[in-house]
């Protein structure tokens, strides 16, 4: 049903837009603006990782907010009530479909990429990075829209957390564990230098680290998404 919804809403056309523009400008940041002549296959890919992990929290949230929020807007949080839904299994539902729809599109434009620069070398490598990264963005600004009616609010609130994060980043030790994939963090250089090098693989405690991080947010996003179904209801009946 809401996979029906994402079509008929076009959200999954406005989704694969958003993940086209993220492998398009991937290929216009060094070829346009440093004027990079010849862009291999791994420098490619860095610079779209680059573009999804610095710009992705921009181009998500909308999406993700206008997903959640329009639900409110049309009161038809009734309609999932009378069909037993909870805030978590609500919350629970959105936040699955984006991720399949959002993996599928990553891995279909990911392989149609691989195929033209003929090199599969790291396909699987970063199909897990981009998706774990674009699931980050999904889990956390589908939270914050659940907590509130208005969607730019949640688009706000959404913004605001993400500068809050580079900033605990910045600050260094356990606080750069809000935003692994920043920028200025450890695991951006790794993966710049993984690429950089012939290995296929990321290193294990690095892809774990970055699996366990994922599962976190999401435990952590479902409890409060539990802990707020009466918020849920009212905000839904308003």
């Amino acid at each position: 049903m809401e996979i029906k919804r994402t079509i008929s809403n076009k959200i999954i056309f406005v989704l694969l837009a958003v993940i086209l523009a993220t492998f398009i400008m991937g290929w216009i940041l060094p070829v346009g603006i440093d004027k990079v002549s010849s862009l291999t296959y791994r420098e490619y890919l860095f610079s779209t990782y680059t573009v999804f992990t610095q710009f992705g929290f921009l181009m998500f949230a909308f999406l993700v907010a206008f997903f959640i929020n329009k639900e409110y807007s049309g009161k038809t949080i009734l309609f999932y009530r009378m069909m037993n839904d909870t805030s978590l299994t609500f919350y629970s539902k959105k936040v699955l479909t984006l991720i399949i729809e959002t993996v599928g599109i990553i891995f279909s434009t990911l392989l149609i990429i691989s195929a033209l620069f003929k090199d599969f070398s790291v396909f699987f490598q970063m199909f897990f990075l981009f998706s774990m990264v674009a699931i980050q963005y999904i889990v956390i600004v589908a939270l914050i829209s659940l907590l509130m009616t208005n969607i730019l609010l949640s688009i706000g609130f959404s913004l605001l957390y993400w500068i809050l994060t580079v900033v605990f980043v910045s600050f260094g030790g356990a606080l750069r564990l809000f935003a692994i994939f920043d920028a200025s963090n450890e695991l951006y250089g790794k993966v710049g230098d993984f690429l950089e090098s012939s290995s296929v693989f990321l290193g294990t405690e690095d892809n774990l680290m970055v699996f366990i991080y994922i599962l976190v947010i999401a435990i952590i996003s479902m409890i409060i998404a539990k802990l707020n179904n009466q918020r849920w209801l009212e905000l839904g009946t308003r």
